[in-house]
C-alpha cells in the first residue's frame, strides 16, 4: 500500500470527522443527538458490521494471524497497564487525576476509529483482525480499567458489563467463521446495509465530540499533554519498532499500529463519570489525542508500508 492510497483513504475519514464537527457546531447535532448516535453505532451498526465482515471464506492464514493478534494485543495491554501505573502518578504530579491519565493512556478509540480505518484500508480482513484487538481491550477495560478507579463494583456487575453487543457480535462472527456456517442471504443483506452506515456515523460522532476549548485547556495541563503524547506517539513508536522486528503479516502490523496509535477512547469521560473519576480530564485527553492521532496514524502507517 503506497503513500497516496493511505493518504486518500484517511482523508475521506477525516472529512467524515470534519462533517461531524461542523454539524455539531451548527447545532444540526445536539449533545443528546450525539449520544444517541453513539449508542446506535456501538449497539447496532458496528456489531452488524463485525458479523457481516466475518462472513468471508475460511483461510488457515486468518487463524494464524488472529492467534498472533491475540498474543500481541494481550502483550500490549499487559505492558501498557503496568507501565502507566507509575507513569500516571509521575505525570499527575500530585494533582490527583492519575487514575484518569492512566485510563486514557491504555484504552484507545478502537471501535469508532479503529474499525473504520481497518475496513477502509484492508476490507473485511481488516475488521476480522481488529475485532480480536477490540475483544481483548474490552476484557481489560472491564477488569483493569474498572479496578483503576477503585470501584466497589462486584465481579458479577463487571461480567454483566463485559457481555455487551460488541463482544457478542465478535463471538457470533467467530462462530460463523470457524464453523463455516452459511449466513442466510437475507440477514446478511440487512447486516451489510446497516453495517455500512457505521463508518461515516462513527466518525461523525468523533467529530461531534471534538471540543476546541477542551483542546486549548489540555495544552495548558502538563499531565494531560504528557499522557496524550505517550498514548499517541511514544507507545506506538515503541511498539512499531518491535513490530518491524517481528516476522508477521504486514496487514497485521498495520492493524495493530492503527489500534495502538488510536486516540483516547471516546467514552473515557463517561467511564470516569460512572466510576467516580474526573470526567473533564478525560474529555480533554479525548479532544487533544483525536487531533494528534489524525496526523500521527498516517505517519506510522507509512513507516509500516
Amino acid at each position: 500500500m503506497n503513500f497516496i492510497q493511505i493518504f486518500l483513504e484517511i482523508l475521506v475519514l477525516v472529512i467524515y470527522i470534519g462533517i461531524g464537527y461542523f454539524a455539531k457546531k451548527k447545532q444540526f447535532i445536539t449533545e443528546a443527538g450525539s449520544r444517541d448516535m453513539s449508542k446506535l453505532v456501538v449497539n447496532i451498526a458496528m456489531p452488524l458490521l463485525v458479523i457481516s465482515s466475518m462472513n468471508i471464506a475460511y483461510d488457515p492464514r486468518y487463524l494464524h494471524n488472529m492467534l498472533m493478534m491475540t498474543v500481541l494485543s494481550l502483550s500490549y495491554f499487559t505492558l501498557s497497564s503496568l507501565a502507566t501505573k507509575k507513569l500516571s502518578t509521575f505525570y499527575a504530579d500530585g494533582h490527583g487525576n492519575h487514575r484518569e491519565l492512566r485510563y486514557c493512556m491504555v484504552f484507545g478509540n478502537a471501535v469508532f476509529l479503529g474499525y473504520p480505518l481497518s475496513l477502509a484500508l484492508f476490507g473485511s480482513e481488516g475488521v476480522l483482525y481488529a475485532s480480536v484487538y477490540v475483544a481483548i481491550q474490552n476484557i481489560f477495560q472491564w477488569t483493569v480499567g474498572v479496578q483503576n478507579y477503585a470501584t466497589t463494583q462486584s465481579a458479577s456487575e463487571r461480567l454483566k458489563n463485559l457481555i455487551n453487543p460488541g463482544l457478542i457480535a465478535i463471538l457470533v462472527g467467530l462462530i460463523l467463521f470457524f464453523f463455516r456456517i452459511d449466513t442466510p442471504a437475507y440477514f446478511l443483506k440487512i447486516a451489510k446495509g446497516i453495517g455500512a452506515i457505521s463508518v461515516p456515523l462513527a466518525l461523525m460522532v468523533v467529530g461531534s465530540q471534538l471540543d476546541l476549548n477542551h483542546m486549548r485547556e489540555a495544552f495548558q495541563n502538563r499531565g494531560i499533554m504528557l499522557s496524550v503524547f505517550t498514548k499517541c506517539l511514544v507507545f506506538p513508536a515503541i511498539f512499531l519498532t518491535l513490530l518491524l522486528l517481528t516476522p508477521i503479516d504486514s496487514t497485521l502490523k498495520s492493524i495493530l499500529t492503527i489500534e495502538i496509535a488510536a486516540p483516547v477512547q471516546a467514552s473515557a469521560a463517561l467511564f470516569a463519570r460512572n466510576f467516580g473519576g474526573d470526567a473533564l480530564t478525560a474529555a480533554k485527553c479525548v479532544a487533544l489525542s483525536t487531533t494528534i492521532a489524525i496526523l500521527s496514524i498516517p505517519f506510522f502507517l507509512i513507516m509500516i508500508a
